[in-house]
């Protein structure tokens, strides 16, 4: 049942990464959150406000932890529902604590999977990547050996909630709940998905709103949905640069190494101190003006004895740069520990986060106006830090290759190192005011992902040193694209352009048109570039030259000069289609690597005697592939249909198992060929709420998406579901999923078309060659008037570099 806004809310956490990742998953368009970093000091919360505190116990000793857990539970108002947010590893003191919050009588609920960082439960283990934790290395910087399961973690038997009952009836888990509360022990709850989690806490909500909710991020994120109000509005964008970004990274992961890498190859200066020197060490020269990470030297393992004390030394050694900076400086903390020891050392006692740039990359604002980017410091993939970054400060730009050849350290970093003449400081940021207790809150922005890195960007390294390409091998380097003009009578020639001028796209692409030159230049006129744009007619790519200003033409000759623009024409409908028959030739002998189509309109095709229902079945045809599937693409979601251009009934009628497990197949590779390493892809249930376990429909998701779900999961693929379509869109608008799964045409294309319309792409996965369209139709309404807007076009170029291979490659 979904909670109010007035719903009375105590979170606790046991370091501070935690507590504001658990912050950031409570927020809602109706309430507020903060963090308080000293619980003995709270202020009673404004209306509409949340408070989570972070209890700082994970280092202290078992006594110790359970007695701040007694301390914050003590005095609560009636119908406080209470959140324990627990270690997704299950680190720290998890026996007191839990032991503790049992001991109020309130009964326990501990289900720690977080399905979105891939560590689930089964049979009570906790996994992690499909391993046990206790056969892997996540507690590699940990004393103790890692419990064997959750029980051996809690010292203490507990009462089981199986996979079976979590995913089983909703009035058959109510039950099996309820009945493992009236043992008296301690529930420990299976679970997989987001939609398991979102079962378990609707199950203890209706059994017994006073359980202890104790859980990971993944159940702070249930909690979140269920809460009314809505998702939180979006983060506001970033502004000026005025002010430098200190990065510190205080964690043991493997990870986190390369991490810092992909920070420094995009301009980062790097100061790295010795774990094993005294504060305060080697002197370190003064904060770079654009980001500057912080970081440990690498040397032997971690030695967990010792960690509290190198934290310590990083914490103060952050505090020093801070304090001999002209000025204040914005921060990026990885890891609970180090966030915490930082803060304190600047004496903040408080966040207000506002939203995450991915999940436990949580940004929030001080008091005194800082923006602080919190995350965990085994969160995250390669790039973790790079997208925080990036979504703070536009990226700086490339410092040549010696410059990022080999990491800096204390002795050696030097500001004059990390600032060659000629170096454009970092452009942007997001620097966002205290809130004013007289003014309104400020209406945030959410900062999306692929704003910051989407998957199908490119991203090229620095040539080493005195080894740059010349700029005639750059270009050769560049993939060739097919660039379809689609109906002549519509907005594509007006699309195309500008698109083509545009000096992003000749820095990532080869484009040749396959078209009508006439079109296109009564097109240049009509958007005012007919003075820039020379429309040069070419028999081939390999006769194309690629210069600024000039468009190459493959001109086919087929549309009449009079072609009224906005009309419905079989003439123009057996173009659209020559352009793209003559496109795949092209690709098919290699020609070219890619294709970019501007649309076509389906009535004028078929009167044109070509009987597709659109460009994705068309290019099947031509390049003799059996099925293919259409994927949409935006910064906020990206979409592949199961099905596309049938009615609702033959489209519920034609999914099947073999049809949805080939449909996430293509999508995994997709992502996975764009650089998404391990994607997680969402798949939509077929009726509401994804049938709600029998209560809508005849039983088709089971029937026809659960069996395909099973064998995607046994072979490493991490398709979750299937998921209630009307939350899957605003889940992976948040960043929960890369990828959702419609189940048909509408399913899929009405949330993008209201997410992302002007700046979608719809891309074709399975076709031996990458094809990219704009998202839009012909728009017969404003063609000929010179309005249309050329973003999709140029989005779908880009993508169409992406993803094409290099033809010297």
């Amino acid at each position: 049942m979904p909670l109010g806004p007035g719903q009375r809310v105590l979170a606790v956490a046991d370091d501070l990464s935690g507590a504001a990742e658990t912050a950031a998953a409570l927020l809602s368009r109706t309430t507020r959150t903060r963090v308080l970093l000293d619980p003995r000091t709270a202020t009673p919360a404004p209306v509409g406000t949340t408070t989570v505190f972070d209890l700082d116990s994970r280092q202290l000793s078992a006594t110790g932890a359970a007695d701040r857990i007694t301390a914050a539970m003590t005095g609560l108002a009636p119908g406080t529902l209470v959140l324990k947010k627990v270690d997704s590893l299950l680190r720290g003191n998890l026996a007191a604590e839990i032991a503790a919050l049992a001991a109020t009588g309130r009964g326990v609920l501990l289900a720690p999977a977080l399905p979105t960082a891939h560590r689930t439960v089964r049979d009570g283990v906790l996994h992690t990547d499909g391993v046990p934790l206790h056969t892997g290395n996540a507690w590699r910087a940990e004393t103790a050996p890692p419990p064997r399961s959750i029980a051996e973690a809690l010292r203490a038997p507990v009462a089981l909630l199986g996979l079976a009952s979590v995913r089983g009836p909703a009035h058959l888990l109510r039950t099996a709940l309820r009945e493992a509360l009236a043992t008296g022990l301690p529930v420990v709850a299976d679970g997989e998905t987001d939609a398991d989690l979102d079962a378990l806490l609707a199950a203890a909500l209706d059994v017994d709103p006073r359980v202890a909710l104790a859980g990971s991020g993944g159940l702070a994120l249930a909690l979140g949905r269920t809460l009314d109000g809505g998702p939180p509005a979006p983060l506001p964008p970033p502004g000026p640069a005025t002010r430098p970004l200190l990065v510190v990274v205080g964690t043991a992961e493997p990870l986190a190494a390369e991490q810092v890498r992909r920070l420094v190859t995009d301009g980062a200066a790097l100061y790295s101190l010795d774990p094993g020197a005294p504060y305060p060490g080697d002197p370190l020269p003064p904060l770079h003006p654009g980001s500057t990470v912080l970081t440990l030297r690498p040397g032997g393992p971690p030695d967990p004895a010792a960690a509290r004390a190198i934290v310590r030394n990083l914490a103060r050694t952050a505090a020093a740069l801070l304090d001999a900076a002209p000025g204040p400086a914005d921060l990026v903390l990885t890891g609970g520990e180090t966030a915490r020891r930082v803060l304190e050392a600047l004496a903040v006692r408080e966040l207000r986060p506002w939203g995450q740039v991915h999940h436990g990359a949580v940004l929030a604002t001080t008091p005194d106006g800082r923006t602080v980017v919190t995350r965990p410091g085994s969160f995250g993939d390669a790039d973790s830090l790079r997208l925080i970054a990036r979504a703070l400060r536009a990226p700086a730009a490339r410092a040549p290759a010696a410059d990022t050849a080999a990491p800096q350290t204390a002795a050696d970093a030097t500001p004059a190192a990390r600032t060659p003449a000629g170096r454009t400081p970092a452009a942007r940021t997001a620097v966002h005011p205290p809130p004013d207790p007289g003014r309104p809150a400020p209406t945030p922005r959410r900062i999306s992902l692929d704003h910051a890195k989407g998957p199908f960007m490119n991203a090229t390294p620095a040539a080493p040193a005195g080894t740059e390409p010349t700029a005639a091998e750059k270009s050769d380097a560049l993939p060739v694209i097919a660039v379809t003009m689609g109906d002549g009578a519509g907005i594509g020639p007006e699309v195309i352009v500008p698109a083509l001028l545009d000096p992003g796209t000749l820095s990532r692409i080869r484009p040749v048109v396959v078209g009508d030159a006439e079109r296109l230049r009564r097109a240049a006129e009509l958007v005012g570039l007919a003075d820039r744009a020379e429309i040069v007619t070419v028999e081939g790519p390999g006769d194309a030259e690629f210069t600024p200003g000039r468009i190459n033409v493959i001109d086919l000759g087929l549309l009449p000069a009079d072609l009224p623009w906005g009309t419905l024409s079989a003439v123009a409908g057996d173009a659209a289609y020559q352009y793209v028959r003559v496109a795949a030739e092209l690709a098919l002998s290699g020609a070219v690597q890619g294709i970019c189509t501007a649309p076509l309109n389906k009535e004028a095709l078929h009167a044109g005697g070509h009987l597709y229902p659109g460009h994705t079945e068309l290019l099947a045809h031509l390049t003799g592939v059996e099925e293919v599937s259409m994927m949409l693409s935006t910064d906020t979601v990206k979409v592949i249909h199961v099905t596309t251009h049938i009615g609702l009934i033959d489209a519920v009628k034609r999914i099947e198992p073999g049809l949805v497990e080939r449909t996430v197949r293509r999508g995994h590779d997709a992502l996975v060929r764009a650089g998404v390493e391990h994607p997680v892809i969402g798949v939509c249930g077929i009726n509401p709420h994804a049938g709600e376990n029998g209560l809508f429909g005849y039983g088709e998701e089971e029937e026809k998406i659960v069996p395909a779900l099973e064998i995607l999961r046994a072979d490493g693929i991490d398709a979750r579901g299937p998921l209630p379509a009307d939350t899957a869109f605003f889940l992976a608008g948040r960043g929960d999923y890369d990828l959702i799964v419609a189940m048909y045409h509408d399913q899929g294309h009405g949330p993008v078309k209201i997410l992302g319309l002007e700046a979608g792409v719809n891309l074709t996965v399975g076709l031996p060659v990458i094809r990219t369209s704009v998202d839009h139709g012909t728009a017969f309404d404003i063609a000929g008037t010179g309005t249309a807007d050329p973003g999709s076009m140029i989005e779908a170029l880009r993508q169409a570099a992406a993803l094409a291979p290099s033809p010297t490659g």
